[in-house]
C-alpha cells in the first residue's frame, strides 16, 4: 500500500496537494486492490462501537452507599444473633435499595450508537475510472466520491470539483441555512462552518453536484470526533445527589457513634452481648430512613409524568429535580429558539416597483416545488432558500403558473462562484430573464445607478440585522441576446428589489427567555451559526452580546459547559444536532428536541421535548422546582421520625429502661406509616412565587437554621415517645413499646401537615387529598399492627387498652402543636 500523509488541514490545501498526499488520480480514483489494502489499514468508515456499560460494577456500586452499608451490617448482626426475621426484613430493604439505584444508573448508554446512524449507508465512488455504488463503510482515505443533490455525505471530503453545490450542515455546525461550497482553499484556522472547500460526513447535499477526495473516515471525521467527545463526556452528580450525599454522610457518622455508644453503655451495665447487639441493630435501623430511596424514585417518577403531560419526556429520573436547580440554560439557536425553517420575512421594492412584482420575479427565479399530503402537510422539494420564496408566494396567492410568461428557455443554476441563479422564460416575441442572488453581484451587473444605490444601502442594513438578503432583477432579451454566452445573458439588469430570509424565532421564544431570566436562570446562546445571525437573534430575545457565542464547535461547546460547571453553575443544555450531543451529555440536564432533533441528540439527552419549544423548558423548570421543594419536605418529614427514634433510644438505654422499640417497630414506622404520606407529599402543588425566588444553590439540602429546627422537632417526637413509653411500663409486657410505637407513628402523621405548610399555619396550606388519604391509610396500618393478634409476635406489639391508647394519642399531637405555636415567631 502507498504510504499516505494526508495534510493536517485539507481545507487550507490546494486540490493538487491533497490529491498528491493521498496518492489519488483525479479522474480514475483508486484502484480496487489499493482500496482493499487501505481498508485493511484504516478500518471501516464508521465510528467505533460504544463499549457496553460495566453492569457488574454498577451493581456493586449500589452497595457502597454508606446508608446501605450500615443496613447491611445491621442485617448481618441480626442473622448472627439469631433474629432471622429482622435479618430478612433488613436484607430485603438493602436489596430493594440496590435494585432501585441500579435501574437509575444503568440507563441506556446508546449515544455513540445513535451517532453511527448519522453516517450514510451507501456512497458513489470512482474506482479504476468507473463510478460504483458501494457501502459507505468501504470508503477509505483517497477515495474519489461523487455527491449529488439529495445525497448524504458519506465521509469528510475535500472538494475536487463543484458545480452549484450547497450543503445543509445544521446538524453538525448549527448553521441554519445551506452553505455554498467550492474548491478554493480557506484559512487553516477557519471554523468548521466556514470551511467551504470541504463536505462533512453526515451532512446533506441540498443543491448541485461535486466530486471530492475522502480525507477522513470513521473516528477521524468531524462526526467521528463528535462521537468520541460524546463518549468521553460525563455529567457531574446532580445537585440533589450531592446535597443528599452530604446529609447521608452526617447521618451515618452520627448513627455509628450513637450505636457504638449505646451498645457500650449496655455492656457496661452488665447486659449480655446478644441484647447489646440487638439494641445496636435497632439504633442503626432507626438512624437510616429506609424508605427514602424508594420515595425519592416514586416522587421523581410522578414528576416525570407531570412533565410528560406538558411535552417534556424524561429519559433519566434525576433530571426532574435537577431542572429545578438549573442556574444557566445554554441553548442552541437553530431548532430550539428558532423554527429551523427558512422563511421569507421581508420584501423591499426598488423605486417604482411594488412588493408583488418583486415576489413574482423571485418566484420565477426559484426552482423548488411544494408537495402537500395529509400526513406531512406542506413539504418543500429542492433548495430551502427557493422553498422559502415559493411558500411566501403561495401565502400571498401567487403560483408559478400565474406568473410564468412562457416555457423556460435557459437556466443557470446557483453557483457559489457566480453567486446568482438565472432563468430565462419565453415571452411574446422575445424572452424575459430573471435573476436572484447576492445583492453586490446583482448590483454590479445592473444598469440603473439610482436603484442600485438604494438597493445596496438597504441590503447592508438588513445584513447587519442577521438576515439573509437576496436581490432580484430582470431583463428583456431579444433573439440575438439569447444566442450569446451564458455569462453575457444577465448584463444590464433592471433591479426590482430585495427579499430577506430568516430562520425566525419561535412565537413563544422571547417570552420564555424572559420568564427564565425572571426566575433567576441565565440564558446563553451557543451556536455554530454566523455571528451576525446569532447576535441578531440574541438582540431579539433581549440578551446581552456577551451571552451569545457564535461559530461554536462541538468541542468548544463542551468546554463552555464544563467551565460553567466548574464555577458552580448547574447547566441545562438544549440542542437538536449531532454537534450538540457531547454538550448534552456533559450537562447537568441535557434537553433535546423531539421533532427536529437527531437521534444522537435525543440519546445523549436527559429530557426530550415533544414540541421543540423553549417555553416547555421553562415549564419543566417550574415543575422541577415543585418536585425539588416537595422532596426536601418529605426528606425533612422522614428525618424528623429518624431523629425522634434515635433520641428516644439515646434517652432510654443509658437510663437503664431497655430498648423502647423493637427493630420491626422501627422499620414499620420508617416504611409503612411514614412511607405513604412521604409519597403523597410529592404531589403537593407548587408554592406561591416558586419561579420568583431563584434556583437553589450550594451543596446543602437544608440551611443550618432548618437543621436546628428539625433537631428540635425530632427531640420533641423522641420526648413524647419516651413519655408514652414510661407511662406504659407498669401496664404489662409489651405495652410500653407499643405505646411508644403508636405515639411515634401518630406524631409523624400529625406533623406532616405542619411541615408541608412551611411558615404558614397548617390549615392555610392548600389541600392535598392524596396526602389526607395516605395519612388515613397509615393510621389504619398502625391500628392493624396494634390490634390484629396475628401481627403481635412479628411486630412486638400488644393490644392497648382505651386509657393507654388515649395517653399515646394525646401526647402524639404535642410536637405539631408546639410547631404551630412557634410559627408566628418564625414569621
Amino acid at each position: 500500500m502507498t504510504s499516505l500523509r494526508p495534510p493536517p488541514a485539507p481545507h487550507a490545501s490546494s486540490v493538487d496537494d491533497v490529491l498528491a498526499a493521498l496518492a489519488t488520480d483525479e479522474a480514475a480514483g483508486l484502484g480496487a486492490v489499493e482500496a482493499a489494502a487501505r481498508l485493511a489499514t484504516y478500518g471501516p468508515n464508521r465510528p467505533s462501537r460504544a463499549e457496553r456499560p460495566a453492569y457488574g460494577a454498577i451493581a456493586l456500586r449500589q452497595f457502597a452507599d454508606p446508608l446501605v452499608g450500615l443496613l447491611a451490617a445491621a442485617a448481618i448482626v441480626s442473622a448472627v444473633v439469631g433474629e432471622e426475621l429482622q435479618a430478612a426484613v433488613i436484607g430485603a430493604i438493602v436489596v430493594l435499595n440496590g435494585i432501585l439505584g441500579y435501574v437509575q444508573e444503568a440507563g441506556a448508554e446508546r449515544e455513540v450508537l445513535a451517532l453511527r446512524e448519522t453516517f450514510s449507508p451507501v456512497a458513489s465512488a470512482i474506482r479504476d475510472g468507473r463510478e460504483h455504488e458501494l457501502a459507505a463503510e468501504e470508503l477509505v482515505p483517497g477515495d474519489l466520491v461523487v455527491l449529488r443533490e439529495g445525497d448524504r455525505v458519506p465521509a469528510d471530503v475535500r472538494l475536487v470539483s463543484a458545480r452549484g453545490l450547497q450543503a445543509d450542515e445544521s446538524a453538525l455546525t448549527g448553521e441554519s441555512v445551506p452553505v455554498a461550497k467550492d474548491t478554493q482553499p480557506v484559512d487553516a484556522a477557519a471554523p468548521l462552518g466556514d470551511r467551504g472547500s470541504m463536505a462533512f460526513a453526515g451532512t446533506a447535499v441540498t443543491r448541485g453536484h461535486a466530486t471530492g477526495v475522502v480525507t477522513a473516515t470513521g473516528d477521524t471525521t468531524e462526526l467521528g470526533r463528535v462521537a468520541e467527545l460524546t463518549a468521553a463526556a460525563k455529567s457531574p452528580p446532580t445537585p440533589f445527589a450531592r446535597r443528599l450525599g452530604q446529609l447521608t454522610r452526617v447521618m451515618v457518622v452520627l448513627g455509628v457513634l450513637i450505636t457504638g455508644a449505646l451498645t457500650a453503655a449496655m455492656l457496661l451495665r452488665g447486659s449480655n452481648l446478644q441484647d447489646a447487639f440487638l439494641v445496636g441493630v435497632a439504633v442503626a435501623v432507626a438512624a437510616v430512613p429506609e424508605g427514602l430511596s424508594a420515595t425519592v424514585t416514586v416522587a421523581l417518577a410522578l414528576g416525570a409524568g407531570a412533565m410528560a403531560r406538558r411535552g417534556a419526556i424524561v429519559r433519566r429520573l434525576p433530571a426532574v429535580e435537577t431542572l429545578g436547580s438549573t442556574t444557566v440554560i445554554a441553548s442552541d439557536k437553530t431548532g430550539t429558539l428558532t423554527e429551523n425553517r427558512l422563511r421569507l420575512v421581508r420584501v423591499w421594492p426598488a423605486p417604482g416597483r411594488d412588493e408583488e412584482s418583486v415576489l413574482a420575479a423571485a418566484l420565477l427565479a426559484s426552482t423548488a416545488d411544494i408537495v402537500e399530503s395529509e400526513a406531512a402537510g406542506l413539504r418543500v422539494i429542492g433548495d430551502p432558500v427557493d422553498g422559502a420564496v415559493v411558500l411566501a408566494a403561495r401565502e400571498r396567492g401567487l403560483a408559478r403558473g400565474d406568473v410564468e410568461p412562457g416555457p423556460v428557455l435557459r437556466e443557470l443554476p446557483f453557483d457559489p462562484e457566480t453567486r446568482r441563479a438565472v432563468l430565462v422564460y419565453a415571452e411574446g416575441d422575445g424572452a424575459r430573464l430573471v435573476a436572484k442572488g447576492a445583492p453586490e453581484i446583482i448590483a454590479a451587473r445592473s444598469a440603473d445607478g439610482t436603484s442600485v444605490d438604494a438597493l445596496e444601502a438597504r441590503a447592508e442594513q438588513w445584513a447587519r440585522e442577521g438576515l439573509r438578503v437576496l436581490a432580484v432583477a430582470d431583463r428583456r432579451l431579444d433573439g440575438r441576446a439569447l444566442s450569446g454566452e451564458d455569462g453575457d445573458l444577465d448584463r444590464d439588469l433592471r433591479p426590482l428589489g430585495l427579499v430577506a430570509l430568516q430562520d425566525p424565532l419561535r412565537p413563544s421564544a422571547a417570552a420564555s427567555v424572559r420568564a427564565g431570566l425572571d426566575a433567576g436562570v441565565e440564558v446563553r446562546i451557543l451556536t455554530g451559526d454566523h455571528p451576525a445571525t446569532a447576535e441578531a437573534i440574541g438582540a431579539e430575545l433581549g440578551l446581552a452580546r456577551e451571552a451569545v457565542f457564535a461559530r461554536v464547535s462541538p468541542a468548544r461547546k463542551l468546554e463552555l459547559v464544563r467551565e460553567l460547571q466548574e464555577t458552580g453553575e448547574t447547566v441545562a443544555v438544549t440542542g437538536d444536532g449531532v454537534n450538540d450531543a457531547p454538550a448534552l451529555r456533559q450537562a447537568d440536564v441535557g434537553v433535546a428536541m423531539g421533532l427536529s432533533g437527531t437521534e444522537a441528540a435525543r440519546e445523549a439527552a436527559d429530557l426530550v421535548l415533544t414540541d421543540d419549544d423553549f417555553s416547555t423548558i421553562v415549564a419543566a423548570i417550574r415543575e422541577g422546582r415543585r418536585v425539588g421543594d416537595n422532596i426536601r419536605t418529605f426528606v425533612a418529614f422522614l428525618l424528623s421520625a429518624n431523629l425522634g427514634e434515635v433520641l428516644l433510644f439515646a434517652a432510654a438505654i443509658p437510663a437503664g429502661l431497655g430498648a423502647p422499640l423493637t427493630v420491626v417497630q422501627v422499620l414499620a414506622v420508617n416504611l409503612l406509616t411514614d412511607g405513604l404520606p412521604a409519597i403523597a407529599l410529592s404531589r403537593d402543588p407548587a408554592a406561591p412565587g416558586v419561579m420568583a425566588r431563584g434556583p437553589s444553590r450550594g451543596d446543602r439540602l437544608f440551611s443550618s437554621r432548618y437543621v436546628a429546627a428539625l433537631v428540635g422537632i425530632g427531640a420533641l417526637v423522641g420526648l413524647v415517645s419516651l413519655i408514652s413509653f414510661l407511662v406504659g411500663r407498669g401496664d404489662g409486657d409489651g405495652v410500653a413499646p407499643t405505646m411508644a410505637f403508636v405515639t411515634l407513628a401518630v406524631a409523624e402523621l400529625v406533623l406532616v401537615f405542619s411541615l408541608r405548610a412551611g411558615p404558614r399555619p397548617a390549615w392555610r396550606a392548600p389541600r392535598n387529598p392524596l396526602l389526607e388519604g395516605a395519612v388515613a391509610l397509615s393510621a389504619v396500618t398502625v391500628g392493624l399492627l396494634v390490634y390484629v393478634p396475628a401481627l403481635h409476635d412479628p411486630v412486638g406489639t400488644v393490644a392497648l387498652g382505651l386509657a393507654d391508647l388515649a395517653v399515646a394519642l394525646a401526647v402524639a399531637v404535642v410536637p405539631a402543636a408546639v410547631v404551630e405555636a412557634a410559627k408566628p415567631l418564625v414569621r
